[in-house]
């Protein structure tokens, strides 16, 4: 605030009549006023002058307080007289009394101290109407130097009494808009706000919009209040006006980032709640699982809810060997991620699931392991296939050696056949039956090595229907399983989808395998074939028995070229079997558990 106590370097009193000062004093609408700190009068402006009816020379050097309403000199006096230099000056309302004895609301808006100790400051009036000495106002003068927001205060008729300077910035306003009326738009919203404050109700966080001097329309939150005369009647209405416009970015800005974040964790809850692959989230200090997809309960047969009870209750399913080695990763605190294969219980008694766990270390802001991210997929169709490949290949080596070898020996074995035949004849020696069906078997024999060694493309494929294959095998097989006391019972799938194949060597496959499980249950028992859809669309036939089983260890040898379970067996039928159903695109799995027989799996693929 500019010192208006010297101009040209003297002390004003006879420098009040210096021209600059008397051009600025008497220009302004505003009032001023300059004094000393006992409160006498050392100069008003014209504008004072008009508004008080009093003439400098009628109130100079005169106290100041003399003027004021006696309920307002305790503010006046720690407002203005016990100003100090360089102190904020909190602006505040008094009234202020006229020659004719009524008095005028002032608004004391800027105030400071000269460098020669005077007290300078500048008031604007406020509506007279409201305070006449019958009808002074009487809300806290100090209304407007409490409060940081916009505020204003309208008459009852909609006309603008007063605004402060926050008010003035916020919406942008004119000098002209004091005294003016309220804008169009707000009319009715007044009208409404009026007949509830009239009856002295406050209304506090109103949320609604305004418009500034330039157009813009922003939220805003209204705290509106009456204002009473001294006889208790209202007479006007205050309102403070809190700009909500950062607030609503802010709050725009959160909404955004939690539809961002929602999105996020919906399409990551849509991804794991549909993979095939099970996630879990496990916690190594509370020792619980914190999330498991569902995908669990299909992998693993035992319910999510059971889990999260009691996270112990997935070691069950593990093979005894395989049981420490995850337990231990599970609970590794060193952060370094980890992988396993292992075996766990099937969905059918005996059958046996790969799975291939990945176990992720998470660490907190200090570094220390305190959870794991698994994923564990179902990789037992994969291992299917490579033990295929595997066999296949050990297959294709031994039946090409075989054929070599078969070919050899099969020229001079039909000389020696027909020579035993033709000794026979000529001296009917009982010997050369025995000698002619071991030459039989040996033929046999290497027919089976052919088998193995002959191409796919040779093979002529037919449309058949499984169940019509199982009926013909069953017709002569029935007899040897009866003389062995053996029953075979049968489930066939009526809707069983037809395949491509050679029909007598899928017969040959059937054949061994049912041979193996009569010789399985030397005591008697049951042999179960059974038809049915997979969940692939593959027909699958299932050979199962009642013996004594197989051993887990010798189950994964199965197949191999020259391996056997019997006695006298040369490990061929199988070799053979794995074979043929490799050529019709098919699988072969065998299933075990000991002292509960056996069981043979194969699926074919259905015809185009």
């Amino acid at each position: 605030m500019r010192d208006l106590s010297k101009v040209g370097g003297r002390m004003l009193r006879p420098v009040i009549r210096e021209e600059s000062l008397n051009w600025f004093a008497s220009g302004t609408k505003e009032l001023f006023l300059l004094m000393d700190h006992d409160g006498r009068i050392k100069y008003i402006n014209p504008s004072f002058e008009k508004l008080l009816q009093y003439s400098f020379s009628e109130v100079g050097d005169r106290s100041f307080l003399e003027l004021v309403h006696p309920e307002d000199k305790g503010q006046t006096t720690t407002r203005l007289l016990y100003l100090k230099e360089k102190q904020r000056f909190v602006s505040f309302v008094h009234r202020c009394r006229c020659k004719n004895g009524t008095y005028v609301q002032l608004h004391w808006e800027k105030a400071g101290v000269t460098e020669d100790g005077l007290i300078q400051a500048i008031a604007e009036p406020m509506e007279k109407h409201l305070v006449e000495d019958n009808a002074s106002i009487a809300w806290p003068s100090t209304f407007f130097d409490l409060i940081d927001g916009a505020a204003d205060i309208v008459d009852l008729n909609g006309k603008i009494i007063f605004v402060n300077d926050a008010f003035k910035t916020l919406y942008g306003c004119t000098p002209d808009t004091l005294h003016s009326t309220i804008p169009k738009y707000l009319k009715h919203e007044f009208a409404a706000f009026r007949e509830r404050l009239k009856n002295g109700e406050k209304v506090i966080n109103h949320r609604t919009f305004r418009i500034k001097k330039d157009g813009t329309i922003f939220p805003v939150s209204l705290t509106l209040s009456p204002v009473y005369d001294l006889s208790g009647k209202v007479t006007a209405i205050s309102a403070i006006t809190r700009d909500l416009t950062e607030v609503f970015e802010t709050k725009m800005l959160v909404e955004i980032q939690n539809s961002v974040i929602e999105e996020r964790e919906k399409l990551l809850l849509d991804i794991t709640e549909n993979i095939k692959e099970v996630i879990c989230l496990f916690d190594i200090q509370q020792c619980k699982f914190l999330y498991i997809s569902p995908s669990y309960e299909k992998l693993w047969g035992i319910s999510v809810d059971q889990l999260y009870e009691n996270p112990a209750s997935m070691f069950g399913e593990f093979h005894q060997e395989d049981l420490e080695r995850m337990k231990e990763i599970f609970l590794m605190t060193d952060n370094v991620p980890r992988e396993m294969e292992y075996k766990i219980k099937g969905d059918k008694e005996g059958e046996e699931k790969w799975i291939r766990t990945k176990v992720t270390p998470v660490v907190d802001e200090h570094g220390i392991v305190t959870r794991n991210i698994s994923v564990s997929e179902d990789i037992t169709e994969w291992k299917t296939r490579d033990m295929m490949i595997k066999k296949r290949d050990e297959l294709g080596v031994v039946g090409q050696l075989a054929a070599g070898i078969a070919h050899e020996i099969r020229n001079p074995l039909t000389s020696v056949k027909g020579f035993v035949q033709l000794l026979g004849q000529e001296t009917n020696n009982k010997y050369s039956e025995i000698i002619l069906s071991e030459l039989e078997r040996i033929e046999f024999i290497l027919n089976e090595f052919l088998v193995m060694a002959k191409p796919d493309h040779t093979t002529t494929m037919n449309n058949m229907n499984m169940n019509q294959i199982v009926k013909e095998i069953l017709v002569f097989m029935n007899p040897e399983a009866l003389l062995n006391e053996v029953e075979i019972k049968t489930d066939l799938d009526e809707n069983l989808p037809h395949v491509n194949c050679e029909p007598k060597q899928l017969k040959q496959v059937l054949i061994n395998l049912i041979k193996n499980a009569i010789e399985a249950m030397p005591t008697g028992g049951n042999i179960y074939v059974k038809t049915s859809i997979a969940s692939n669309g593959f027909a699958s036939i299932e050979v199962r028995d009642e013996g004594t089983g197989i051993p887990q260890e010798q189950l994964d040898l199965l197949g191999k070229p020259f391996f056997t379970t019997k006695e006298k067996g040369m490990g061929l039928g199988l070799m053979v079997s794995y074979k043929i159903i490799e050529n019709h695109k098919g699988t072969i799995q065998f299933t075990s558990k000991e002292g509960k027989g056996a069981a043979a799996h194969i699926l074919l693929p259905p015809a185009d």
